[in-house]
């Protein structure tokens, strides 16, 4: 019998960095990359990405990420930074940083996390796609 279960409201599948500003650390794995991608406010650079955020050091130290999604960053310095990363990863945290440009808003930026918090991000990983293997050489063979 299958169980059916309702989709979750949620506020869509882009990426809001304001609600992961403070988060421990991120892993950032990029899926595919577009170039000036039409949007309804022009083109934007594009990067399609799997999130794994960690917000706080507890959640980072037991390996369980407070959230993952799959999200779209459009964000012109966070897109064009994960441009190079297709079929490839980076553990970081977000933040907020002054504009050069005089009167407009402060950009939201990537920053490298410390050594410790990138080994725990990359057991956490390991442990994970060790896990999928499993399950896949479980899996039945249907041919």
């Amino acid at each position: 019998m299958l169980n059916f279960v309702d989709i979750p409201q949620q506020s869509g599948g882009w990426f809001k960095p304001s609600e992961h500003q403070g988060a421990v650390a991120i892993l950032v794995e990029v899926k595919g990359f577009d170039r000036q991608r039409p949007t309804p406010n022009g083109p934007k650079d594009s990067a399609l990405t799997d999130l794994s955020i960690f917000n706080s050091q507890a959640d980072l130290d037991a390996g369980t990420p407070t959230e993952v999604k799959g999200v779209r960053i459009e964000q012109t310095v966070l897109a064009r930074d994960l441009a190079g990363l297709v079929n490839s990863a980076t553990v970081v945290t977000v933040t907020q940083v002054p504009n050069k440009k005089p009167g407009a808003h402060p950009a939201w930026v990537w920053r490298p996390v410390e050594r410790a918090v990138m080994q725990k991000v990359v057991e956490y990983a390991n442990k994970r796609e060790q896990a999928v293997q499993a399950a896949v050489a479980a899996a039945p063979d249907f041919d």
